[in-house]
Formats: structure tokens, C-alpha cells, sequence
């Protein structure tokens, strides 16, 4: 199949155009409104689960990438869902009490004295029960030319960073990027259009967030789904029915987005130089190739 041919832009049109994107996106995300029935489940889904510290949670997303919902094995079974066999637990921290007496009342009271490591597994590792979780889907359907090319492209940009990107069934999530592996994996079962916006997704961690410790989770999945509904949408692809949820999921409040824009905008746009490059030499080489066909057509 041919490769669609993109229309040259100056600098400037381009940044006008990433900045325009990025106040469709703003505008977007503040104007989204969950379905009744979607937000009920998220509702329903945070009422059965316990609280974990936002430090438990970075500890299992570590572990585990694409977690969403932790809990201990027997809360678990409580939920009629058991842990699939093979599945490694998460571990993460408790804190450990004692009691001691109080000098000065001669009364005991619980004191910290340090956390203990526990076992803990996220919902995609558990099966049984369906809870209301089961019933929010978010995809992004359609099979487009300009998804084939935007995939390609970022495929290379991550082999030229040494960052594989693989292509297989994984069993929760749609993808990940690994920075203790430096690699990205793709949930084989994508249409096309989801393929392409999550291989740029999961390109912006690999380039950005390789350092979990200099950014919250928060932050690394707006910017990462924000460039990507940039760079996608710069190319011809729309992700507006996935990205605007996407990041009013993570978002908390209208002002966490604009918070986040510099670096959205610099990232597109890094992204895009790169993607454009990219292209440059693929023409070149096409150009290459048909200047050798004629020559021996002539010869």
C-alpha cells in the first residue's frame, strides 16, 4: 500500500496547528460528561474496593504497569473472584504498629514503628465474579491508512532509542512501556487506530517518563495521552472518542490539564520534528529507488 503523501508546513503552521489541537483537546476533556451508566460502575467499583496511599499505588504500577484495581487475596475472594494460578503477587506497604506505654500518662497507645512488606494483586489478576468495572469499555475502533503510518513511525523512533516494540496478547491494558526493560508491548487484539494512538502513547513514556521518581502518575498519563491525541490527530487520525475520557479519568480538576500543557505542547512537537524526519527520509529513499528504476528502464 502506497503511503499517503502529508502536506508540508512551515514551523510556524505546525505550531499554531499543535496549539490549536491542544485547546481542542482542553476543550474537550472539560466539556466530557461520563455516561450515567459509566460513572455510576467507577462509582460502585471505588465503593467495593479499599484506599490504598498513592505511594502503594506508584509501588504496584511498578510492578505491574497496567494496574488499576489492587487488593489483598482475601478481599478478593470476599468479591467472589480467586487469583489466577501463576499470577505473582505485588507487594507493597503496611504499616506496623506496637503498643507502648506513655511516660507521662502510664496509658497505652498504638505507635508506628516501621511498615512490613504485603502480598497484593490487581483485578486483572483475579477472575470469577464480574464486578462493575466489567462493564466500561474503552476502545478506539476503525482500521485507517493513517494509523498503519503513524505506527510504522513510531515503531522506528523507538528502535532507533534501542526500546523494542513488540506486538502480543497481554492480559491486562492495552500496552505498556517498561523502564526497567526498556521496551514497549502492544496488545495484539487493537484495531489498527488504538495500535497507533497507544504505540505514541507508550512512546512518550520510553522518551519522558523513564524516571518514575520525577513525575507523578497523574502527570505522565496526561502527557502521554495528550501528545498522543496531538501528534495522532497532526496525522490525520482522530482519537477524540478515546482520549477525551482518557484524560479526564486521570485529570482531577479543569486547571491539572492546563498544568500539564507546556510540556504536552513541547513533546508533540518534539514528536512530530522526529515523525517528519522520518518521513523526509522514507521519500528520499522512494525518490532513490525510482530514479534507479528509470535509469535501467533507460539504460
Amino acid at each position: 500500500m502506497a503511503k499517503k503523501a502529508y502536506k508540508r508546513r512551515t514551523a510556524e503552521q505546525k505550531q499554531k496547528q499543535v496549539e490549536d489541537l491542544f485547546q481542542t483537546l482542553e476543550e474537550g476533556v472539560k466539556n466530557f460528561s461520563y455516561d450515567p451508566d459509566k460513572y455510576k460502575a467507577i462509582l460502585e467499583m471505588q465503593a467495593l474496593m479499599p484506599n490504598y496511599s498513592f505511594r502503594n499505588i506508584i509501588l504496584a504500577k511498578i510492578q505491574l504497569p497496567g494496574a488499576r484495581f489492587i487488593a489483598s487475596f482475601q478481599r478478593w475472594k470476599e468479591l467472589n473472584r480467586k487469583v489466577i494460578k501463576g499470577e505473582k503477587a505485588l507487594r507493597i506497604l503496611a504499616p506496623r504498629f506496637k503498643k507502648v506505654e506513655d511516660e507521662e500518662t502510664g496509658e497505652e497507645e498504638q505507635r508506628l514503628i516501621g511498615f512490613v512488606s504485603v502480598p497484593v494483586f490487581d483485578y486483572s489478576q483475579t477472575e470469577g465474579e464480574s464486578l462493575p468495572i466489567d462493564r466500561i469499555k474503552l476502545t478506539l475502533d476503525g482500521n485507517s491508512e493513517e494509523a498503519i503510518n503513524i505506527f510504522d513511525w513510531a515503531k522506528k523512533l523507538a528502535m532507533n532509542d534501542d526500546c523494542p516494540m513488540r506486538i502480543e496478547h497481554i492480559k491486562r491494558g492495552n500496552g505498556y512501556y517498561s523502564p526497567s526493560s526498556h521496551e514497549i508491548v502492544i496488545h495484539s487484539e487493537l484495531s489498527i487506530n488504538h495500535r497507533a494512538k497507544t504505540a505514541v502513547h507508550e512512546l512518550v513514556h520510553s522518551r519522558v517518563h523513564r524516571n518514575l521518581n520525577q513525575s507523578t502518575n497523574v502527570e505522565r498519563e496526561c502527557v502521554a495521552e495528550g501528545v498522543a491525541f496531538i501528534v495522532c490527530s497532526y496525522f490525520g487520525l482522530d482519537t477524540s472518542d478515546f482520549s477525551f475520557e482518557y484524560v479526564k479519568g486521570w485529570s482531577k480538576d479543569e486547571g491539572q490539564l492546563m498544568k500539564y500543557g507546556g510540556t504536552i505542547q513541547r513533546v508533540a512537537n518534539q514528536l512530530i520534528d522526529d515523525f517528519k524526519q522520518i518521513i523526509a527520509t522514507e521519500d528520499s529513499s522512494h525518490e532513490f529507488i525510482k530514479q534507479e528504476k528509470d535509469d535501467c528502464l533507460t539504460a
